[in-house]
C-alpha cells in the first residue's frame, strides 16, 4: 500500500474552512452562517434555511473551534478575523443559551471561548468562558437537562476541567449538585441505573441522549471527589447498558419511539446512538478508572463499528454522509481514537475516498441531515467534515470534539 500524504488531508479542511469564510454572513464586527436545519412546521418536520446559533451542536461555537484548529496549521489573517467574527456572535447571545448542555448548552459556549482564547492567546475571550460558566445553575434538573447534548452529564465534564484550571471551587460544587441530581433522576432496576431523557419505550442505551454519557460523567465525578454515590451511578448506567446488550448484534438496541420494536430490535451504528459512542465512552472510562471489562466493552464495540465501515467504504460510500454526529465521518474518527494502526488505515480509507467522490469531483460534502441539505455545523455539517480531515493529517494536535470537555 502506498503511504498516504497527509498533507492531502490538510487541504482538504483547508477547502472547507475557505467555503465556511466566503459564506460567512457579517453584521458589523459579528458573522454567523446560515445552512438548513429540521424543524417543526405546519405540523412536520422539514428542512428550513435559517441563521444558527452560538452552541456548539450547530451554531458558531462549534463552526469556530474547527477554524480555530484550521488556523493552527494555516495562519491566515482572513480565517483569524472570522474566528473573531464567530467569537463576537458567541458572546453577543451566549447568555440566551439552554443552561446546560455541552453541544447545546452554557457549557459548551463556555468551553468553545476557553479554548479558543486559550489557542490564541486572547485572556479576554477565556474570562468571557469563565464568567458564562459561573452563571449555569445547578439547582434543578428537567428531564430534557439530563444528556450529553442538552444536559448535566454534558456540564459536569467541563465544570470538572474548570476547576482543575482556574482552582476555583464553585465550579466542583456545581458539579457535584449536579451529579447528585442526575443521581436521584435515575431510574433504579436493581444494579441498572438508567434515565428517562426523551419519549421512548425504555431508557435509551448511548452516548449521546443515553446512559453511556451520563454514566461517563458520573464516573468522572467519583475521581474527582471519591463520593460513592456517584461511582454507585456509574456503574449503574453501565450494568444498564450491559444488560441492554443484543449479543446477536454485537451492539446495543436503540429504544426510540419508532426505531425499535418489542420483536425488532434496531441497533445504532453512529456516535449519537450504538456502537461507535458507546466504544468511545468506554475508551474514557478506562482512562478515567481502568476496568478490564470496559476494554472488553469498547472491543466488542470497535468491531461493529470497523465492520459497518468497511461496508460503507466498499459501498462506494453510498447511504451515508460526513458529519461527525451520526456520518461517517464521525464513526472513522473514533477509530483514530479506539484502534491501533489498522483502524487509524481504514479511517485515512474514508478520508481519501471522501475526496476522490466529493472534493475532487466538486459535490458538495453529503451532511447529517436527513434531507442530505447544506449546513455548515460541527455535528451535522461541514466544520464537523472539516474537523475529521484536521484530525486524519494530525489527531495529537487536534483532540477528539466528540467527548465533552476542555481539554480532551
Amino acid at each position: 500500500m502506498n503511504p498516504i500524504d497527509k498533507n492531502t488531508f490538510l487541504d482538504a479542511a483547508w477547502n472547507i474552512g475557505c467555503q465556511l469564510i466566503k459564506t460567512s454572513t457579517w453584521h458589523g464586527d459579528s458573522c454567523n452562517w446560515q445552512g438548513y436545519s429540521i424543524e417543526a412546521l405546519n405540523g412536520q418536520y422539514q428542512g428550513v434555511w435559517k441563521a444558527f446559533g452560538s452552541d456548539i451542536y450547530s451554531g458558531t461555537a462549534g463552526i469556530a473551534l474547527f477554524l480555530t484548529a484550521l488556523y493552527k496549521e494555516k495562519k491566515d489573517t482572513i480565517l483569524l478575523k472570522t474566528i473573531g467574527g464567530a467569537v463576537e456572535q458567541m458572546k453577543s447571545t451566549m447568555y440566551q443559551a439552554p443552561e446546560h448542555g455541552f453541544y447545546a448548552g452554557k457549557p459548551g459556549i463556555a468551553a468553545a471561548l476557553i479554548k479558543i482564547g486559550t489557542e490564541l492567546d486572547r485572556k479576554d475571550w477565556i474570562e468571557d468562558g469563565i464568567a458564562l460558566l459561573q452563571t449555569v445553575s445547578s439547582s434543578s434538573l428537567q428531564s430534557y437537562e439530563i444528556d450529553v447534548i442538552s444536559g448535566a452529564a454534558g456540564t459536569i465534564p467541563v465544570l470538572l476541567e474548570a476547576h482543575e484550571e482556574f482552582q476555583k471551587k464553585e465550579f466542583l460544587d456545581k458539579a457535584v449538585a449536579l451529579g447528585h441530581l442526575l443521581c436521584d433522576a435515575a431510574v433504579q432496576n436493581g444494579e441498572a441505573w438508567s434515565w428517562a431523557t426523551v419519549p421512548s419505550q425504555k431508557n435509551l442505551t448511548g452516548f449521546s441522549h443515553g446512559s453511556s454519557g451520563i454514566a461517563l460523567a458520573l464516573l468522572q465525578l467519583y475521581e474527582a471527589t471519591k463520593e460513592k454515590r456517584f461511582l454507585a451511578g456509574a456503574e449503574g448506567g453501565f450494568t444498564y447498558e450491559r444488560h441492554s446488550f443484543d449479543a446477536s448484534q454485537q451492539n446495543w438496541p436503540d429504544f426510540r419511539d419508532g426505531v425499535s420494536t418489542p420483536t425488532a430490535k434496531v441497533c445504532g451504528l453512529a456516535w449519537c446512538h450504538g456502537a461507535p459512542g458507546i466504544a468511545l465512552s468506554r475508551l474514557k472510562a478506562n482512562q478515567v478508572k481502568a476496568d478490564a471489562v470496559f476494554t472488553q466493552e469498547m472491543e466488542a464495540a470497535l468491531t461493529t463499528t470497523t465492520s459497518s465501515v468497511y461496508r460503507v467504504l466498499t459501498d462506494n460510500l453510498n447511504n451515508t454522509n460526513y458529519s461527525l454526529c451520526h456520518g461517517i465521518a464521525g464513526n472513522a474518527e473514533i477509530l483514530l481514537d479506539c484502534g491501533g494502526t489498522e483502524y487509524h488505515q481504514l479511517a485515512e480509507a474514508i478520508g481519501t475516498a471522501g475526496i476522490q467522490k466529493y472534493q475532487n469531483n466538486r459535490i458538495s460534502w453529503p451532511t447529517g441531515l436527513n434531507t442530505g441539505q447544506y449546513t455548515p455545523g460541527l455535528m451535522m455539517g461541514i466544520a464537523g467534515t472539516g474537523y475529521f480531515y484536521l484530525r486524519l493529517f494530525n489527531k495529537n494536535r487536534h483532540p477528539s470534539l466528540l467527548l465533552p470537555g476542555l481539554y480532551n
